[in-house]
């Protein structure tokens, strides 16, 4: 038969087939097939839940040793007590019996920080609190990054110390935020030229660049720098050559108490009738203690000093009413810690 008179194909849907209704019996069986998956879904969220209640449980119960680098003593000890009083009532105010602090004193000296931060690694520290001087941290932060030990400073706030993916964490700007508000500072009071006297280190070397910057950006210059090394007082020939530049203003920068308290008498003691402005160092009232009339009318900058209700827990716990070096920052350090 030619093809095109072959009878069209029909294709047949298949019919669907009534399903017999479903038993008691099997409905029952899904019934409880659905039981036992809810069962078994409540069991594991159980167990999971369980486990890190557990795992909950064994960290708070297991002790953690946090180390706390400071200079304790030498001329940067302020900021040792300072922080040690924030961080003892942080501790006591979360109820943080399972972290056992353990103290080392860098003196805020890069050679004995490493040592310090060596001994620390070798108890078992799990974090350090610290430490309070750039040129220590930066000391210290190798051994850190190593071990890979958490380090939180409560003041460090060197420039050079802003490194993407390292160990180091702080609770304050860096000094290009404290030197340029300095700046401006003094600008405002309409003073066109300055000295800058500086510590010949990390932290000092940076507040003097970044303040110089600034300065010049505003439209101010500076006529003279002078510098020495932590901890010297012997500063007669620096306030010499900043005087003979006759300027309108000094900005004292550096990173130790002592230095900066000498550099205030000397300058006075020379006749530098100039106004005199300090970075955070000078936030302290042993400056006050030790050179009374020299310090008298001296603008500073300085970290912020905690709330008022903070402020009163310190008078409550250790009757003091004076301001401590960073204790507030020592504060959140633990606490950052201990949470994490």
């Amino acid at each position: 038969m030619p093809e095109d008179e072959l009878p069209p194909v029909v294709h047949e849907q298949p019919v669907p087939q009534p399903q017999p209704p479903e038993t008691p019996r099997r409905s029952r069986k899904k019934m409880w097939l659905m039981i036992h998956a809810i069962i078994v879904t409540v069991l594991v969220c159980a167990g999971v839940w369980a486990y890190f209640q557990y795992k909950d449980q064994q960290a708070k119960s297991r002790t953690y040793k946090v180390g706390i680098l400071m200079a304790f003593t030498g001329g940067s000890s302020n900021m040792g007590y300072g922080t040690m009083k924030g961080i003892q009532l942080a501790k006591k105010q979360l109820n943080a019996n399972n972290i056992e602090l353990i103290q080392a004193d860098s003196r805020c000296d890069p050679k004995t920080a490493k040592t310090a931060m060596q001994s620390l690694v070798d108890k078992g520290v799990v974090a350090v609190i610290g430490d309070g001087c750039s040129s220590a941290s930066l000391a210290a932060l190798p051994l850190a990054n190593n071990s890979k030990i958490p380090m939180v400073s409560p003041s460090a706030s060197s420039t050079t110390l802003s490194i993407p993916n390292d160990y180091f964490f702080r609770v304050v700007p860096s000094d290009n935020y404290q030197a340029k508000f300095m700046a401006r500072a003094i600008r405002a009071k309409g003073i066109t030229n300055v000295a800058v006297f500086y510590t010949n280190e990390p932290y000092g070397a940076a507040m003097n660049k970044s303040f110089q910057e600034q300065f010049q950006i505003l439209g101010g210059s500076v006529v003279a720098t002078a510098y020495a090394e932590p901890d010297d007082i012997n500063l007669a020939p620096e306030m010499q050559k900043l005087k003979a530049a006759k300027p309108q203003a000094i900005f004292i920068a550096p990173n130790s108490l002592v230095t900066a308290t000498a550099a205030i008498q000397v300058a006075r003691d020379q006749g530098i009738t100039a106004p005199l402005f300090g970075g955070d160092i000078l936030y302290d009232h042993t400056l006050i203690t030790n050179a009374p009339t020299a310090s008298n009318g001296v603008t500073l900058t300085t970290f912020p000093t905690g709330s008022n209700e903070f402020k009163q827990l310190l008078r409550s716990e250790y009757n003091v009413s004076e301001q401590l070096y960073a204790a507030p920052q020592a504060y959140d350090a633990f606490e950052a810690i201990y949470r994490a």
